[in-house]
């Protein structure tokens, strides 16, 4: 019985594992001598491998150069970049920045010039996989749905309940000139800022609502150029004011739009910066904020005037800004109230005295801060 088993095993060593073992053992030379192959090969053709990295990423180094131009010359207000292009061009960003490899060809030894061939050869693979996938046959972009405005950063608005609810009625009516008037400081640009961050969210009709801050002196091509540029449209530098007129003109009249002119303080027609008239036709409305009432009237505006701030608004402001910790301050009260009565009701000079006294406890520091107010 011994006999069989073993014959039965000695030919099982024999026709499989003996094979096996064969097998095997030609496999790991082959391995072997393969890795010592490729060392030898990286040794051998190191300069080689090292001036055809440098050429392959001269190569995709100007495809990378190609593409950029390509997109700078794209109007990006109306056009966003594929994810796909954006990945390619930071994979071959990555790719082109050979300073580790150059650092390391500067110093090495005979004999690891084969570890780091292999590694000049990895990288060869890795820039012409980056090149090879560099045609973007439908384009680098993809259209993106116009935007009818961007929210302006504002602040919690104190009182001008009143105000704000006419200049509503104003928009929702027929009339297409509103000016918002009253002396610098009073809170103007803050109310019209809220206004213009809920018409963006309101189902008034509207197209774009455009927000542009008048500089002073009146600058007509900037004017031109900012309102252009916030209907994501371009006016040709080198055209002159009547021509830029004609083709802001143009621009304007193919939407519904709600114009916010900040801060007007020079007379100007709406003609020579190239802005349509509104009308009942095409419900387009412009407000503007000025000091000047004459402004408004020249702009043939319905006029909103922007009162000062009440006695207990203007105290209850000033707290909120300075801290209401103040109250604890012995004899602060009555300068207190003194202090509030001259800000005058303006919010902006409320706001800025307020902040500045925020932390003081010292009385006498108060006192001085106020006749520096009176004076």
């Amino acid at each position: 019985m011994k006999s069989i088993i073993g014959q039965v095993l000695q030919r099982v060593r024999e026709r499989v594992l003996d094979p096996i073992s064969e097998r095997i053992s030609e496999i790991a030379r082959e391995r072997v001598l393969g890795v010592v192959g490729e060392h030898v090969d990286c040794h051998i053709n190191f300069q080689n491998y090292v001036d055809d990295l440098k050429k392959r990423v001269g190569d995709l180094k100007r495809k990378r150069d190609d593409k950029e131009a390509e997109l700078r010359i794209v109007d990006l207000s109306e056009k966003k970049v594929k994810e796909e292009v954006q990945e390619w061009l930071e994979g071959a960003r990555k790719v082109i920045d050979m300073s580790d490899i150059e650092e390391e060809v500067k110093k090495v030894s005979y004999l690891s010039r084969g570890s780091l061939g292999r590694h000049v050869r990895q990288r060869i693979q890795e820039v012409r996989e980056i090149y090879d996938r560099a045609n973007f046959t439908e384009g680098l972009v993809i259209e993106t749905p116009p935007s009818i405005g961007i929210p302006l950063p504002t602040e919690n608005m104190v009182g001008e309940v009143d105000v704000k609810e006419k200049i509503w009625g104003y928009l929702r009516g027929s009339e297409g000139m509103i000016g918002v008037c009253g002396i610098g400081g009073i809170g103007k640009t803050s109310i019209m800022k809220h206004i213009h961050n809920e018409l963006l969210n309101e189902a008034i009709g509207f197209e774009k609502i455009i927000w542009v801050t008048v500089a002073h002196p009146l600058n007509v091509v900037r004017l031109q150029g900012d309102i252009a540029r916030k209907m994501n449209k371009g006016l040709r530098e080198d055209a002159d004011e009547l021509e830029r007129a004609s083709r802001l003109m143009e621009i304007m009249k193919t939407v519904k739009y709600a114009l916010i002119l900040d801060d007007v303080r020079d007379k100007f027609t709406l003609t020579r910066v190239g802005i349509p008239e509104p009308t009942i036709e095409n419900r387009c409305k412009i407000v503007i904020t000025s000091r000047s009432v004459d402004v408004c009237n020249y702009l043939r505006c319905q006029i909103v005037k922007v009162p000062p701030l009440p006695e207990q608004e203007s105290l209850n402001l000033f707290l909120d800004k300075v801290g209401l910790d103040v109250l604890e301050i012995p004899h602060l009260e009555e300068i207190l109230k003194l202090m509030v009565d001259g800000c005058a009701g303006l919010p902006l000079a409320i706001v800025v005295i307020a902040g500045r006294m925020r932390g003081v406890n010292d009385i006498c520091v108060w006192r001085n801060a106020l006749l520096e107010l009176r004076q």
